[in-house]
């Protein structure tokens, strides 16, 4: 049985009990579902009586297990009578009592916090603005031009823009350091992918000439041994290119759409550009609202909140780095930070994304958003239609956290609608 009071920002304290009877009970429960792990001398395996076992592993052998027993019986039906409790963390049990006459428990749950929602209804934002002009044109031109480039072998002295091949061997104080030497290193001149000065200084360098150049490693370099420290390389320049671009005609616009004309490919860039641009404003327009609606409400963010949501960003950017084949250890070093700094330094990043979850959470509570199996389906049956696959096939392929993904994007899109249906931007 259980007793429960509900204190501040809707922290539960809860009383479980289970009198001499009843513990009894689960101490044998623990023991029919244990007795096969243990081996007694005289008995077969999973036949010894309780008392035999407790009499050579100790009288405490079943205890773990029964109160374990006790414990989430209990908090199934403590969940099952008061749906008003929605737990944000693992609960906090500890033992009160525990005599000849049974035992009792002292559980605290947090359950999501108390929003106070401020106004979300007839609101005015400054709306974010935009156009399409012709250098993001010939930009997204240019970036196709790139991939069609020709790279062709000159002889002259080389210039920024120019491809070299490289070899090269640096020092510090006349010793080499480990990666301070390549052979026949591609580098573009002027992409600022090595030390400040490097490239600038190979400008200029004609084919075949060897050349030592001097540059200082930066104060906040990652290697604790390079920054900050003078530095010396000998260059020898193997092979000079230039990036030869195709010329900018029909031709052009043939092979790299489906237009026959510049002119039609300029404009269907144009269209995209527009539409993403308008997107764009629509999405930023939204959060624009979101924004002063989370503003204007309160809400006290429970510190087991917090530090679940940093110990899931920190896994989170973890496994991003290990795509880049950083350790996180390697990262933090080369930042000059340590994890507590880390968590620091994204705590309250973390807190307005907890904030913001329980304002919209909140609003789709209070104005009873929801969405319907249709809905769902015209969902479903977009996407499924991309792969070719009937609605059925699509949904029998989907797990139940899949479609849960599904549900709450459907639900976000409502919500986001909704909102800018019942504000104003100006």
């Amino acid at each position: 049985m259980f007793t429960l009071e509900k204190g501040d920002n809707n922290k539960y304290k809860i009383v479980i009990s289970a009198d001499k009877n009843a513990w009894e009970e689960f101490i044998n429960q623990a023991y029919e579902e244990n007795k096969n792990k243990f081996t007694v001398q005289g008995f077969r395996k999973g036949k010894a009586p309780r008392k035999v076992i407790e009499q050579n592993y100790g009288s405490t052998i079943f205890f773990d297990d029964a109160l374990d027993k006790l414990f989430y019986q209990e908090y199934a039906n403590i969940l099952e009578q008061h749906k008003e409790i929605i737990p944000v963390d693992n609960p906090q049990i500890s033992i009160d009592k525990f005599d000849d006459n049974g035992i009792v428990l002292l559980v605290e749950i947090q359950s999501v916090p108390e929003v106070v929602l401020g106004q979300y209804k007839g609101l005015e934002v400054e709306g974010a603005k935009g156009e399409v002009d012709n250098k993001q044109i010939e930009d997204e031109i240019n970036q196709q031009r790139n991939k069609l480039a020709r790279f062709v072998e000159v002889e002259r002295p080389a210039k920024l823009g120019d491809f070299v091949t490289i070899d090269f061997v640096g020092s510090v104080d006349g010793v080499k350091f480990d990666g301070g030497s390549a052979e026949d290193y591609r580098l573009e001149l002027g992409s600022h992918s090595f030390i400040n000065g490097f490239e600038e200084q190979i400008v200029g360098m004609n084919i075949g000439e060897k050349k030592i150049i001097n540059v200082k490693f930066p104060d906040d370099y990652f290697s604790e041994n390079l920054k900050g420290k003078p530095a010396e390389f000998e260059v020898i320049l193997n092979k000079l290119e230039e990036k030869e671009l195709p010329k900018l005609d029909d031709e052009f616009a043939s092979n790299v759409s489906e237009f026959e004309t510049l002119k039609d490919y300029r404009e269907d860039i144009k269209k995209h550009l527009e539409e993403s641009l308008k997107l764009k404003i629509k999405r930023e327009n939204e959060n624009k609202i979101i924004d002063l609606i989370v503003k204007n409400s309160n809400v006290e963010i429970p510190q087991c909140m917090i530090d679940n949501e940093l110990d899931k960003f920190i896994k989170d950017f973890e496994m991003r780095l290990s795509y880049q084949g950083v350790k996180l250890d390697e990262y933090l070093t080369h930042v000059g930070m340590n994890l507590e700094q880390l968590k620091k330094d994204r705590t309250d990043m973390v807190k307005e994304t907890i904030k913001t979850r329980l304002v919209l959470e909140k609003i789709i509570q209070v104005e009873n958003l929801n969405i319907s199996e249709e809905e769902l389906n015209d969902k479903l049956t977009e996407i499924a239609s991309k792969y070719k696959k009937s609605l059925e096939d699509y949904k029998k392929s989907l797990g139940e956290r899949e479609l849960i993904y599904f549900e709450n994007g459907i639900l976000m899109e409502k919500l986001t609608s909704f909102l800018t249906k019942e504000n104003k931007i100006i």
